[in-house]
């Protein structure tokens, strides 16, 4: 029997057997599909073996030879949550209202591959392997089973919780095992290893030296991980009735641009991702398909091949069911910079013709010549970009997804946190310019040292924590003190820095960083929730009761903010206030 995110039981899940069978019975003998969709975080397409790359990806490989593989794949951003917003939406960003990570929900409004397939009578179940896609990020809508990383990151500290790909395969297949065979599937595993900094497992150590091979390296433990997921599919259910979409969510830079990792620039090394389609029975096996897609384009296919009926006004087409080639654009965006460190959006358009980024710098390529992107043609004599301005701005005027109710939870717990005082997943206040509307912001083109200087300080932090290094942490905590001041709207460094000094005894200096953010940007959930603790740990329990509320307030259902809210309470005596909160935390809790 499911089990709702906090553990609240889900009638709609007493009634999904019966619902099965009926659809079974209308669809004659023909059993029907079931779906996969295995999603690739920072996999760069030229990774695999299939889009020239090297002998990384022999699973991969084996498996692109069985498929259909869409050799001009992108994403909408370089950022987790948003892409994977867009994969299971058909939305883009703009329309979805996901702009970066943790700062907000995919709004209740959205509707997911995995909610059109649950009221098809559809078992419906997700792994993943970051705590960035945690149900309180609104992406387990839909979902009989979501299962995330154990332990949660209390405070800001620049690091991710995760868990091993080839852990997150073996759940993934366990599921598989014990599922109810009478009906039918739809499956989402996420894939996570290619991370900085990069240390794969002894099998996959790099071959030689360098960013670029130890990035290998871990995409080479990604693919075992998808290889033993994919043997586990063939022997549980076989090929013949299984429809499996394989998209990578965004790249990594490598610094190929000067960014390392990714998140900030929106070049092709972070955009161009693998994007492969096995169908039912090998239809196309091995055909490769050069036209401009989207990542947005999963939920129109998996909806078309999976029976589960026409996908409504979203911004993603069924691949198979596609515009003529060369007829289509695609948008694309990174707003993180903006965000989270002060800097301008970055908003574009890409077509068969060129590619447009707008930002305080606009740049225009033509990728036909320049697959490298580096001649800006912006300014030439010739430059044609007034028609990618207005696709931007055809864009920009459909209206966004309305902020509803929190979405990661159960009918049972919202009910409970409307009782509280939670009607909704309240988004963060910083506010999000128009496509084409002018900043004034440096463009985070030109602050690329900024950014390397952080990523070193959080490096040399993370391991000078690791050996108990006391001397080190302190020249760790100058070097982000440094960058939060030279940069008054890095929220990030702030927030960063922030936790770092509550964790050494400064809960005091702390506060006085974090409440110096302006207002906008000082409100989201790592902020708030590391300045509960500073009043804490220096026992002003009101005020830290205050950031706590606002911290689960912006992630409805988190167990982490539940904890810190009943914990505070029952330090104030307030028990019977505390109750409430308790019965929400899972079981495990």
């Amino acid at each position: 029997m499911r089990k709702s995110i906090l553990g609240a039981e889900s009638i709609l899940s007493r009634a999904l057997p019966a619902l099965a069978l009926l659809l079974a019975a209308c669809a004659g003998d023909r059993a029907p599909l079931s779906g996969v969709l295995v999603t690739l975080d920072t996999t760069r397409a030229d990774a695999l073996g299939c889009y020239g790359g090297g002998g990384a990806t022999p699973h991969l490989d084996a498996f692109a030879a069985e498929a259909v593989t869409f050799t001009g794949a992108r994403s909408v951003a370089p950022i987790t949550q948003p892409a994977h917003a867009s994969m299971l939406t058909g939305l883009y960003p703009p329309r979805h209202t996901v702009r970066t990570n943790g700062l907000s929900a995919l709004p209740a409004a959205a509707e997911t591959i995995a909610e059109r397939a649950r009221a098809r009578g559809f078992a419906t179940a997700a792994f993943l392997a970051a705590a960035v896609l945690d149900p309180p990020y609104g992406l387990a809508q839909g979902f009989d089973v979501y299962d995330t990383p154990a332990g949660t990151a209390a405070l800001s500290t620049a690091h991710m919780v995760e868990r091993a790909d080839a852990e997150v395969a073996r759940a993934a297949i366990r599921w598989l095992q014990g599922r109810d065979r009478k009906r039918p599937f739809f499956l989402w595993v996420h894939f996570f290893a290619p991370h900085a900094p990069y240390e794969p497992p002894p099998p996959f150590r790099p071959r030689g030296p360098g960013l670029r091979e130890a990035y290998l390296g871990e995409v080479a433990a990604l693919d075992d991980a998808f290889g033993a997921l994919l043997a586990a599919l063939a022997a549980e259910h076989g090929k013949d009735e299984l429809l499996v979409v394989v998209a990578g969510d965004h790249g990594e830079g490598l610094a190929d641009h000067g960014e390392e990792t990714h998140t900030i620039l929106v070049y092709e090394e972070l955009l161009a991702v693998p994007l492969l389609v096995r169908r039912p029975g090998g239809a196309g096996a091995g055909t490769r398909v050069p036209d401009l897609v989207s990542v947005a384009d999963v939920f129109p296919t998996l909806l078309a091949g999976l029976g589960l009926g026409a996908p409504g006004d979203v911004d993603g087409v069924d691949l198979f069911a596609r515009p003529a080639a060369g007829t289509r654009g695609v948008y694309f965006e990174s707003f993180d910079g903006y965000l989270n460190y002060g800097w301008c959006p970055l908003a574009g358009w890409m077509d068969a013709r060129g590619k447009y980024v707008h930002g305080t710098n606009p740049e225009l390529f033509d990728l036909a010549a320049d697959r490298g992107e580096r001649r800006n043609l912006f300014a030439a004599p010739d430059a044609d970009a007034a028609r990618y301005r207005d696709a931007l701005a055809a864009l920009d005027g459909i209206p966004p997804l309305a902020a509803g109710e929190e979405t990661a939870i159960g009918e049972e717990e919202r009910a409970a946190l409307r009782a509280l005082g939670y009607a909704a997943a309240a988004a963060a206040t910083t506010r999000i310019p128009r496509l084409l509307e002018p900043t004034g912001l440096p463009d985070p083109r030109t602050r690329l040292p900024e950014l390397a200087e952080f990523q070193a300080a959080v490096l040399s932090y993370n391991d000078a924590a690791g050996r108990g290094d006391r001397s080190g942490i302190e020249a760790a905590i100058e070097r982000m003190t440094r960058i939060a001041d030279r940069n008054p709207l890095n929220c990030y460094a702030a927030g960063v820095l922030g936790s770092y000094l509550y964790r050494h005894g400064r809960a005091e200096e702390a506060i006085r960083r974090l409440q110096a953010l302006p207002d906008d940007r000082r409100d989201r959930p790592n902020t708030v929730d590391t300045l509960g603790h500073c009043f804490e740990h220096l026992g002003a329990l009101e005020p830290a009761l205050l950031r706590f509320e606002r911290a689960l307030e912006l992630k409805p259902g988190d167990p982490h903010q539940l904890q810190d809210v009943i914990r505070v309470l029952e330090k104030l005596g307030r028990p019977a206030e505390a109750a409430p909160y308790r019965a929400l935390l899972p079981a495990d809790r």
